[in-house]
């Protein structure tokens, strides 16, 4: 897939003004490729590199693809995600840096992340007693829905449910502290009868520039949301339902589970506007365009809010290479109520195309991040500004949360949560 992504991208980098070069040494087994800028005053080298090839580059004129840097485990781990934003908003509250809603509330983690417990905490029996309910077991790294299980916890059976959900499970062998337990969502928001959730896109730019006498290097970083696309489950939703293909959204899950998925893989991918034209045919929400106008700005919201969190993670100031872009991807689910939850992130998102709507999306997501990554950093090294409305290449990516200016992603959670 890297190879072939390499390929793709190859005409947006002849446009940008990239040369490629080393072609000898670009074979089937690369996973990374090389190019070169030409023109003065301009980024003048690109390379795409996997996780598990480093450079060591220097200068501002070098751009690199980083999929995945050891910090990123702090988002990517379903638990260390948690207990990461607990501890970084409790600095937040001490150094008076917190975010507030439109009302004045405190903003935290606990309004868009499912109640969530690892199995290797001392006072778990006593939890679940208080927190009674459907739970999703997940290994805390886990991929592609592998491993997961619905458990549901009775007040008065606790121990039994927990040793009956151990006894039938693949997590008895496994670290307890690699292990969640996050509640489900028992009344999810139905498109088509069916349970959905978004797959989203988070770009992250790190950005670099000497200063004016060139003796110290000052740095941006920028995140940028793509709305994605909707997964869908082939079957209706039923809470009591066994089959997993009716709780998980995940390709791999139903291509799995679903026997005839060749023949229904088409009707498990949306594009982000089809989910607005069909609640607004069906005139289920209090407003029109609740999708594209309260949704996917709620979305960006909560990312925003990540990306300021998660900034010391997510920003590569210690890296030695000059400039680095990644994209990452996010799932969200909606319940009947319209509260938006934050799942979990993904460092290596699927680029596999088997459906129609994937195979146009996922080629035209690189394009325009190749060109709003090129863009946004020579506007950086300039000193321009770098905003939605002066970024040339932007279509569908929404810039989240900037450096340049940090009080946007406050002001979107202000303005998106009352």
């Amino acid at each position: 897939q890297k190879v072939r992504l390499a390929r793709s991208l190859s005409k947006v980098f002849d446009a940008l003004g990239f040369v490629r070069f080393d072609e000898e040494q670009q074979t089937d087994s690369d996973d990374f490729a090389l190019a070169r800028m030409t023109g003065t005053g301009r980024l003048n080298m690109l390379c795409l590199t996997s996780a598990k090839f480093g450079l060591s580059l220097s200068g501002p004129e070098f751009l690199v693809i980083r999929p995945y840097v050891h910090r990123m485990y702090f988002l990517c781990n379903k638990w260390e995600l948690i207990k990461s934003m607990r501890q970084s908003e409790k600095r937040m509250r001490t150094s008076a840096r917190i975010y507030l809603t439109g009302s004045g509330r405190e903003f935290t983690h606990l309004e868009f992340t499912p109640p969530t417990i690892n199995l290797n905490n001392c006072q778990l029996e006593q939890v679940l007693v208080e927190q009674s309910g459907v739970y999703l077991a997940k290994p805390a790294c886990g991929r592609m829905g592998h491993q997961q299980q619905l458990v549901r916890i009775r007040p008065d059976c606790v121990q039994g449910d927990l040793l009956d959900f151990l006894r039938s499970s693949q997590f008895l062998e496994m670290n307890r502290s690699q292990v969640i337990l996050q509640r489900y969502i028992e009344r999810p928001l139905l498109v088509d009868k069916r349970k959905f959730d978004l797959r989203v896109y988070l770009l992250v730019v790190n950005a670099r520039r000497y200063t004016v006498k060139g003796s110290k290097m000052s740095t941006g970083y920028f995140t940028f949301l793509h709305p994605g696309f909707l997964r869908l489950c082939t079957a209706p939703y039923n809470p009591d339902h066994p089959d997993l293909a009716v709780h998980l959204t995940n390709q791999s899950v139903q291509a799995k589970h679903t026997p005839d998925f060749g023949q229904l893989k088409e009707v498990t991918t949306w594009y982000p506007d089809e989910l607005n034209e069909y609640l607004n045919r069906r005139h289920r929400l209090p407003r029109k365009d609740w999708a594209r106008d309260e949704l996917y700005p709620k979305v960006g919201a909560i990312l925003g809010y990540v990306s300021a969190v998660f900034r010391p993670k997510l920003d590569d100031r210690t890296s030695s290479l000059s400039n680095s872009f990644r994209i990452m991807g996010v799932d969200f689910l909606v319940d009947e109520q319209l509260r938006v939850y934050l799942l979990e992130f993904n460092s290596h998102p699927s680029w596999s195309r088997q459906t129609s709507v994937l195979n146009q999306l996922k080629p035209s997501l690189w394009l325009e991040a190749a060109c709003l990554t090129s863009e946004t950093l020579l506007r950086f090294q300039r000193r321009l500004p770098v905003r939605d409305a002066e970024l040339v290449t932007r279509h569908n990516f929404r810039l989240i949360y900037s450096s340049e200016e940090p009080l946007l992603a406050r002001k979107n959670v202000a303005k998106m949560y009352v």
